[in-house]
């Protein structure tokens, strides 16, 4: 699962194209270390095979949810059944730009806090968006936890590697839903 996570574009501009970067300059001086639910942050999407940076707030709205509540994430086990979701993995799949993640582990005493991260300088979450009155909402997907990280939490966001970006986009998704890079992690104090 992943309710809190980090983004430093303004200091990773050189994993991104110049033309990328001068085409979103305002999106590439994004920096926050503490992105929440129904904060703004950059999303990636894909239209006439172009890729666009938009901001966009975290977390999808729908009228049966609780007043003033968000879906952050959603299973990508059931993304395709559910009818919430449905359309939006066919028609609107995004990427979420990121440099690390964070979990909590329960202990019988307190909550561990734990830093997790690829090797990839800037790594991204797969994730679905939606468009309502002029502004984005998207919402990340996530799956089982891999082995190694399955003993801080039993689910962790699908993240997409750099070289399967276009099959992300592509009618060829599927195989995807379930992928995640190698992810490393530091417990914090």
């Amino acid at each position: 699962m992943c309710g809190r996570y980090s983004l430093n574009l303004k200091d990773n501009q050189s994993y991104f194209k110049q033309e990328t970067i001068n085409n979103f300059k305002p999106i590439f001086k994004y920096n926050n270390d503490n992105i929440s639910p129904a904060t703004e942050a950059p999303i990636i999407l894909q239209h006439n095979s172009k890729y666009l940076f938009k901001q966009s707030k975290w977390g999808l709205l729908f009228d049966w949810l609780p007043k003033g509540k968000t879906l952050f994430n959603i299973r990508s086990e059931t993304v395709q059944e559910k009818l919430f979701s449905n359309k939006l993995i066919v028609n609107n799949r995004c990427l979420v730009p990121f440099n690390f993640y964070f979990e909590w582990m329960s202990t019988d005493t307190q909550k561990q806090k734990y830093k997790l991260y690829t090797e990839s300088q800037v790594s991204f979450f797969a994730a679905v968006f939606s468009l309502i009155d002029n502004t984005y909402y998207f919402s990340i997907l996530t799956k089982s936890s891999l082995e190694s990280i399955e003993f801080i939490h039993k689910r962790n966001p699908v993240i997409i590697n750099k070289s399967k970006i276009k099959q992300w986009f592509s009618n060829n998704y599927e195989s995807l839903l379930g992928s995640s890079e190698d992810i490393n992690y530091e417990l914090l104090k």
